[in-house]
């Protein structure tokens, strides 16, 4: 792939716990710093038991010691649309979690292999139809389905 054509995309999933999307943020950490994909921007969203409504984390894979290279890291890298936030919040069931990842260049298979065995569903994206199924085929192969 040329460098110039870089794959961006923005992805949300579900998992069935409100811990789910920790576990996932950590995952991700080790497949940014394995080269495998430039995660750019990623929030939590979980809706507890004792809450009325989700409850949103942003940009949780800034590093919070250094706010300054933080926000600098930000500025240059590309957000998540407050629109697809908001249509995820509206998808979340009460006891859940859900994932939103904005990444450029993600290595499919081995981001899916990496999820094996971790229960989660792609709830929203905005990649074509062809490149979701091929998503969700690279995941449903992953966990052993």
């Amino acid at each position: 792939m040329e460098k110039g054509a870089s794959s961006v995309s923005t992805t949300a999933w579900r998992f069935s716990g409100t811990e789910g999307a920790d576990a996932a943020v950590l995952r991700l950490k080790q497949l940014d710093s394995q080269e495998l994909m430039d995660v750019q921007d990623v929030a939590v969203l979980r809706w507890p038991q004792y809450a009325s409504a989700p409850q949103l984390q942003e940009h949780v894979t800034d590093e919070g010691n250094n706010k300054a290279s933080s926000l600098a890291k930000r500025i240059r890298k590309a957000g998540i649309d407050g629109a697809m936030i908001q249509s995820v919040k509206d998808d979340m069931k009460l006891g859940t979690s859900a994932l939103v990842v904005l990444s450029v260049d993600a290595a499919i298979e081995s981001v899916a292999k990496a999820f094996e065995g971790q229960a989660m569903e792609l709830i929203r994206s905005d990649l074509s139809v062809q490149q979701e199924d091929a998503l969700r085929a690279a995941f449903s192969a992953g966990s052993g389905h």
